[in-house]
């Protein structure tokens, strides 16, 4: 069964040119990048074969690519809303977006906005 890997590494490293070439081969399915920063992968095992990456699991946050574009994980799970998001992360991130009133800015707060 497939899921959701987090590939980073420097912004040099030699793989980041491998997992493009890979994308464009259709070898990899790219979920959202910000290119040469972080990639979300599905993959049924960790990514491997990228020099200078690391394939880990996400954390529950927002990825924002370099458009601004969201992508709300929850525990490796998609989401569809930053509302969602926040709520997984319990109370004191609720207590937050009660008192901001804007999840993406009780995200960025509390450093689960990548």
């Amino acid at each position: 069964m497939s899921k959701l890997w987090l590939l980073q590494g420097d912004h040099d490293a030699p793989g980041w040119n491998v997992l493009r070439q890979d994308l464009k081969d259709e070898k990899v399915d790219i979920i959202h990048l910000d290119p040469k920063v972080w990639a979300v992968v599905d993959a049924d095992e960790p990514p491997s074969g990228y020099e200078g990456l690391e394939a880990v699991e996400p954390q529950t946050g927002v990825y924002l690519d370099p458009n601004g574009s969201p992508l709300y994980l929850v525990n490796g799970t998609i989401v569809r809303t930053p509302e969602e998001v926040v709520n997984a992360l319990g109370h004191r991130a609720q207590q937050l977006l009660e008192q901001i009133g804007d999840p993406h800015t009780v995200l960025e707060r509390i450093g689960r906005a990548f």
